[in-house]
């Protein structure tokens, strides 16, 4: 008889081992256990669910030649047991297809790719977030003698508070940033969340996008910290190097705040890397990528046809 589903999964989730049970290829004692964890849970039920609607749309595509080298970046991003694997031949058209299925068939609570930082959204996201805060006296943070000066005027509200603790990898909420910096709330964004932060009279918000950082989207106004070529500051009126975007390990850091000098700068080097993936988000990340290096824009160019 299955045990009931109120009942906790034992033991801490199987992780990479979903793929194996997926395949078939767990010795029987620990299919037994890998099974029993899956009954009882429900996040661990859905993503061998994704697993297996996506080895089921692999298997069902053509097979085509790869270009040399991408199967080892692919493998050593999706790790020991990633589904793609054991399916090396699935590459251009019939890749392209099924990279597309992958994005739609893994569930994620985002996408994957080049991110470019949305600076002046943030911005405003700030300053309402603060404002409706300190309207309820859930922070003292007015901006300090030197508030941030924006383009447009800025009606108190804010998006959904969430719980840190409950928050999905890879976002992560550290109670503390450099600086003495104290978390005061979490919100949701259709993008990403934000962290509110407040230091006495400064407020700081940290928006979390997953992605890779583009740094064409950095300009005109972004400019690199000097030694530190990953790390920009934007700069614009009335800001003052306020805000800083870097990039951890996935996940695009977008800090901004009301303090002068190196507060933000320092508070946004400390937070930490981002939370491990889960297998169907790397899944999902994978796929953003075989469609990054399999679209025409980024096939090297052709010379042209002889005569």
């Amino acid at each position: 008889m299955s045990p009931p589903a109120s009942l906790p999964p034992e033991g801490p989730h199987p992780a990479e081992a979903l793929s194996a049970l997926a395949d078939g290829e767990l010795p029987a004692g620990e299919r037994a256990a890998v099974a029993a964890h899956v009954e009882r849970c429900p996040e661990c039920s859905e993503e061998l669910r994704a697993v297996r609607a996506v080895r089921d749309a692999l298997r069902a595509l053509p097979a085509v030649e790869p270009p040399p080298g991408f199967l080892d970046r692919l493998v050593a991003d999706l790790g020991r047991r990633a589904a793609l694997r054991r399916r090396p031949a699935l590459i251009g058209t019939a890749a392209v297809a099924a990279a597309a299925l992958l994005v739609v068939l893994v569930p994620s609570v985002t996408g994957f790719g080049r991110y470019r930082p949305e600076v002046e959204q943030a911005l405003l996201r700030h300053v309402a977030s603060v404002s409706a805060l300190a309207a309820v006296g859930s922070t003292t943070a007015d901006g300090g003698p030197t508030p941030l000066v924006l383009s447009e005027p800025v009606t108190p509200s804010t998006a959904l508070p969430r719980e840190a603790e409950d928050l999905p990898a890879p976002y992560l909420a550290p109670p503390e940033l450099a600086g003495g910096y104290r978390l005061v709330d979490v919100f949701a964004h259709p993008d990403g969340v934000q962290l509110v932060y407040e230091r006495g009279r400064y407020g700081l918000s940290v928006f979390e996008n997953p992605g890779e950082l583009d740094p064409q989207g950095m300009a005109p106004r972004g400019q690199p910290v000097e030694g530190d070529p990953a790390t920009w500051r934007w700069e614009s009126d009335g800001v003052a190097g306020r805000v800083v975007v870097l990039e951890r390990d996935g996940v695009v850091v977008t800090a901004v705040g009301d303090e002068p000098g190196d507060a933000v700068l320092s508070a946004a080097r400390s937070v930490p890397e981002a939370r491990p993936l889960s297998l169907a988000q790397r899944l999902r990340r994978a796929a953003a990528q075989v469609l990054r290096e399999l679209s025409p824009s980024s096939a090297p160019p052709q010379p042209p046809a002889a005569a």
